[in-house]
């Protein structure tokens, strides 16, 4: 990967949620970390404690005017530096539970049955935090494939898709998982999930296409099919997942809000950056927790100032981070539309 292109104008670093926060003193910004950085010193070593900061939200990349992907840039950096002795405590701790669960996170009690049985047209594949911290997503989902008669399976034997170990740099036990995933996939037509960054990763490491369930409503149920009771005249405001609308695509808010407005009694007010990202990905809310709540607070304040009655997230990880600041106004998307869903 090239950054030759950068002409250092800065753009990178003025649109950087975390430069924002932290400031360039404590997060040197994207460009020093994936072009000047390894340009001007043979050793990378030096850039560790900043670049794990990196929330991989592809801001930066979106504002860059060469279009230098400098998150995938970043990425590659971490792969070069990993080093299983240098870990931070919360990425040792994802490591550990993908070698003692083959999840990212240590299970809780009794996970959700499959209730559709392990094949079908489609395959839902629901993810760590869906299944394992925020089953109400697992359940809402399930319940949503089978109000619209979807034929379709949660895979026996699924484990997680490897995302955070691509973010930590562990490419060899992301490609394991991947191994893993790919002998339960075979029999299904078309894959969905819950999590962006679930499907960012099939989409990238898998050889396959899935579908965002925001994704496979508008598009392979379609709006005509959906219908909606009155939602008893409630306000909602939007956040717009990094992974959803930037590695997945800007569609996909578009039919998140056409599927809103479906809705009777509702009504979408503006939040303010609604795109900017929430401190829930790139392994942030593991390895520099505070970092990742100071965003996830930013975010509840244009919440606050926006009128709204909820906040709904199409992003298992973005509640996850979200709810961490107290506020219960945090909803799932799929889940707030399933318990409408006639």
């Amino acid at each position: 990967m090239t950054t030759d292109r950068c002409i250092k104008c800065g753009g990178c670093e003025q649109s950087c949620p975390v430069v924002c926060i932290e400031g360039i003193q404590s997060f040197s910004g994207p460009r020093t970390l994936a072009v000047d950085g390894p340009r001007f010193s043979a050793e990378i070593d030096h850039l560790r404690d900043h670049i794990m900061k990196c929330t991989t939200c592809w801001k930066c990349e979106e504002v860059c005017p060469s279009r230098i992907d400098l998150p995938q840039a970043i990425l590659e950096i971490r792969k070069l530096m990993f080093d299983p002795l240098k870990m931070l405590p919360g990425h040792r701790r994802i490591v550990e539970n993908v070698d003692r669960f083959r999840m990212s996170i240590e299970p809780e009690g009794e996970a959700p049955p499959a209730p559709a049985g392990e094949k079908g047209e489609v395959m839902y594949f629901p993810g760590c935090i869906s299944r394992e911290r925020i089953p109400s997503i697992y359940r809402g989902t399930v319940s949503t494939l089978e109000k619209v008669g979807a034929d379709f399976g949660v895979p026996k034997g699924w484990v997680c898709c490897g995302a955070p170990l691509e973010k930590l740099g562990d490419r060899d036990r992301m490609d394991s998982l991947v191994e893993d995933n790919l002998r339960t996939f075979d029999g299904f037509e078309t894959i969905i999930t819950s999590c962006p960054g679930c499907t960012t990763q099939l989409f990238n490491h898998y050889g396959v296409e899935p579908l965002h369930t925001i994704e496979y409503l508008y598009e392979s149920v379609g709006l005509n099919r959906l219908s909606f009771r009155h939602a008893g005249d409630i306000k909602v405001a939007f956040h717009q997942p990094c992974h959803l609308s930037r590695t997945i695509g800007r569609h996909s808010m578009d039919y998140a809000l056409a599927l809103l407005q479906e809705v009777p009694g509702l009504e979408v007010l503006e939040l303010e950056n609604a795109d900017m990202c929430c401190g829930g990905g790139g392994g942030v809310v593991a390895g520099y927790p505070d970092v990742a709540l100071d965003l996830a607070k930013e975010k509840m304040s244009s919440f606050s100032d926006s009128g709204a009655d909820l906040l709904l997230a199409p992003c298992p990880f973005c509640v996850l981070n979200l709810e961490r600041v107290g506020n219960s106004s945090v909803k799932e998307f799929v889940t707030f539309l399933e318990a409408l869903l006639e």
